[in-house]
């Protein structure tokens, strides 16, 4: 790793923590972006490098992206379309909402509800960066199985469901004081959707 990339680390890190030590204090109301990046020791202005809102620098969490290596895992899975789609999802939502700032994310939601809103529009970024994704490869006719003839909405309903699914395992993990690995609840939620449907006919 680069001295570059550890400062970037370090400054992530700082604003991060005196974000979250402000609202732990004195509630998310209290942590604006002024008084954060003061107590970091940063400029408005890098605070903004970092974090796209106040709440994600006291959540720890980011702005979604689609990285090359989901591409690429999504591309060479031999899974079938709905776990392919979910699994997208999920390598989307983790570079939102890295694993590695889980506990204390878990525990200030449950202290300051109003924060899963953030959260909540996290996902639904989520959701359009893999509609997007998902959407082009069908245009350029490079993921014909994801395509069915005289049916467009069928697509639409693929990625509503996955995204469903995608937030279920999430949330469940979210909400549970297990220390289980996230992809247990994965695996464990596209089980249980298929479960409903098979027995809902």
């Amino acid at each position: 790793m680069s001295q570059r990339e550890r400062n970037r680390i370090d400054t992530w890190n700082a604003v991060h923590e005196a974000a979250q030590a402000i609202a732990w204090d004195e509630g998310p109301q209290a942590a604006t972006v002024e008084r954060i990046a003061a107590s970091a020791g940063v400029s408005r202005r890098t605070f903004f490098n970092y974090f796209p809102t106040k709440e994600d620098a006291i959540l720890g969490t980011r702005a979604p992206e689609v990285t090359e290596e989901a591409i690429r895992r999504f591309r060479g899975s031999e899974a079938d379309e709905l776990t392919r789609v979910v699994h997208l999802f999920v390598a989307v939502v983790r570079t939102a909402i890295p694993e590695s700032t889980s506990a204390q994310r878990r525990r200030i939601i449950a202290e300051h509800p109003g924060l899963q809103k953030r959260v909540a529009l996290l996902l639904s970024e989520v959701e359009r960066l893999v509609a997007e994704v998902i959407q082009a490869r069908v245009d350029d006719g490079e993921d014909v199985a994801l395509a069915q003839p005289d049916d467009d909405q069928r697509l639409e309903a693929l990625l509503m469901l996955a995204g469903v699914i995608a937030k279920f395992a999430f949330h469940r993990y979210q909400d549970s004081s297990s220390a289980e690995d996230p992809r247990h609840f994965l695996e464990e939620s596209i089980a249980m959707f298929r479960e409903v449907v098979d027995t809902t006919r």
